[in-house]
């Protein structure tokens, strides 16, 4: 019995661990560059860490905040739908319909840039670019692994640059971090007449990120720009609740009394190239690395049960290839477009049910209109692409899952204002 009773409680924690990486893997694989900063939806990630071309720059690259000679203020919003539907095969015994979680997830950004002296600049921005939330449904075949999970991490990040010289400037930032997470998912009782119950648990945690940016203007024509973001630690500590499990699942996890989850925000390089060819045109380029490998091993311990170990999930790094262009189409009205590329950080062997990740083709148009001297308008058009994805098989509780997301694909619309 003792013995059955430590698999049931690991095969748990495994759930649990399944669940977890779903929610938060989707909210990376890249960072969302859309939801950082509405400008970079019109050229679709493209030389972000170089632009420097909107008050957005206080996150994507503290150090271009000294370009700006008074006080700017950018409010963005922008709207993400997500298109994971999924497809079982003959693999597949668990019951239910097949199951996807399409659907609108909207977000905001504020970013503030005051200049305080020809030299230093201090700046503020408000964004959510590391989370998401996906909604399964109560009965579709997975749900054993997870029916519904949301993370969210809303960062308040002041910041300061300060221009070294003519061509050189530096900038840093302290992003204040409030992570959320909640995770839901089915029991498969062992007593017929009862169906499934269900576990969830949720907490918050407070961590700093930093974010540290570098700009080198060669000439009045280009500037190259390196964004880093550090590491950062987010701790969950939960208690498990539990429904409808029945009575032999109750004995089975009735020492169990909470859920430690230990993860990592990765650490990310970002640099970019802007450069001006004429009065029309200018052209912009970017490469980047996540250190998602890093991500992929968590701590996890389950309070009452002896379960107390380290999860490895095997992901890969991912790089970042992007380029863009700027064409100013009339004296009013410019015109943006760009291409990005960001590697997956998963296999077909080893992709997750719950985590609909691949490689991620970016294609995105944009415009700013000069309404005024002191009012810029803006907003883009994102389209990302990862096709059919594969999933590895998983089993909880006898139910095997097994198949593939079809034709995966998110799109990005932003809009946004900035007041000089």
């Amino acid at each position: 019995m003792k013995s059955k009773k430590m698999a049931l409680l690991i095969l748990f924690a495994a759930v649990i661990l399944n669940g977890f990486f779903a929610n938060l893997v989707y909210a990376g694989a890249a960072y969302i560059y859309e939801m950082a900063n509405p400008g970079d939806t019109g050229y679709a990630g493209a030389g972000l860490a170089a632009r420097a071309g909107d008050a957005g720059t206080v996150f994507t690259n503290p150090a271009g905040m000294t370009r700006f000679q008074k006080p700017a203020t950018m409010l963005g919003a922008t709207v993400l739908y997500l298109y994971v539907p999924f497809d079982p095969d003959q693999d597949t015994t668990a019951s239910g319909p097949d199951g996807d979680a399409n659907g609108f997830v909207p977000g905001g950004s504020l970013a503030y840039i005051h200049p305080v002296s020809e030299s230093l600049t201090l700046g503020i921005s408000a964004q959510n670019y590391f989370g998401l939330s996906l909604d399964w449904g109560g009965n579709w075949v997975g749900r054993y692994q997870s029916s519904k999970v949301t993370i969210v991490a809303p960062q308040l990040q002041p910041t300061i640059a300060y221009k070294v010289n003519d061509w050189l400037s530096v900038g840093a930032g302290a992003g204040l971090t409030l992570g959320y997470i909640s995770d839901e998912a089915k029991i498969d009782t062992p007593e017929p007449d009862l169906g499934n119950g269900k576990f969830k648990y949720d907490d918050t945690d407070f961590a700093v990120q930093g974010n540290f940016g570098v700009m080198i203007e060669p000439s009045e024509r280009t500037r190259i720009g390196v964004r880093y973001l550090t590491e950062t630690d987010l701790d969950f500590d939960s208690d498990i609740y539990f429904s409808g499990e029945g009575p032999i699942i109750a004995d089975l996890t009735k020492n169990v009394r909470g859920l430690d989850l230990g993860m990592h925000m990765p650490q990310s390089v970002m640099a970019g190239i802007f450069h001006q060819v004429n009065d029309e045109w200018a052209i912009l380029g970017s490469v980047g690395w996540d250190d998602w490998s890093r991500f992929a091993k968590i701590h996890i311990r389950v309070d009452g049960t002896g379960i107390d170990e380290g999860a490895d999930a095997g992901f890969d790094d991912t790089w970042h290839y992007g380029v863009g262009v700027e064409h100013q189409y009339t004296p009013k009205l410019m015109l943006t477009g760009g291409f990005s590329y960001d590697s997956s950080m998963s296999k077909g062997s080893t992709r997750p049910l719950t985590i609909p990740l691949g490689s991620m083709y970016r294609y995105g148009v944009g415009f700013k209109y000069q309404k005024r001297d002191d009012l810029i308008l803006g907003g883009g058009l994102s389209f990302m692409w990862e096709g059919d994805l594969p999933v590895k098989t998983a089993g909880s509780g006898g139910n095997t899952v097994s198949g593939q997301y079809e034709n995966v694909n998110l799109t990005f619309v932003s809009f946004y204002a900035q007041w000089l």
